[in-house]
């Protein structure tokens, strides 16, 4: 075998199993919300700072955020929406906090119940 098949070898098996080197984090909110109306006013603060100003997301990739993505539920009342956040590894997580605490003041004077968990994604096949 030549020194380029055993380098390129390597390479594959190093990056078909770099999920056991380096670890996703990913933190899971889901916020209840007493009407429509309370999720529309959240939902719409959410997407005028996140959304709005590009650089946001711009600088949210740069800290290693792969995935920002809300869900709402068929739960009629209380309006339930589910939040994934996705990072490249728990250090990234981290990194965004900076942009989420500047958001947080932006929502305190909703009504929203959250819950919040957090940890390493041990299983993304599909």
């Amino acid at each position: 075998m030549y020194n380029y098949e055993i380098i390129y070898y390597s390479l594959n098996k190093f990056i078909r199993n770099r999920s056991i080197i380096v670890k996703k984090f990913a933190s899971i909110m889901t916020n209840t919300f007493p009407s429509e109306i309370a999720y529309n006013e959240w939902k719409k603060r959410q997407d005028d700072f996140f959304l709005k100003d590009k650089r946001i997301k711009i600088l949210l990739k740069q800290y290693g955020m792969t995935k920002f993505a809300t869900y709402k539920t068929d739960d009629i009342e209380p309006v339930k929406a589910i939040t994934i956040f996705e990072y490249d590894k728990k250090d990234s997580f981290q990194k965004c906090q900076k942009i989420f605490l500047k958001f947080m003041p932006k929502i305190n004077d909703l009504v929203i119940k959250s819950n919040i968990v957090r940890g390493e994604i041990t299983m993304d096949e599909i």
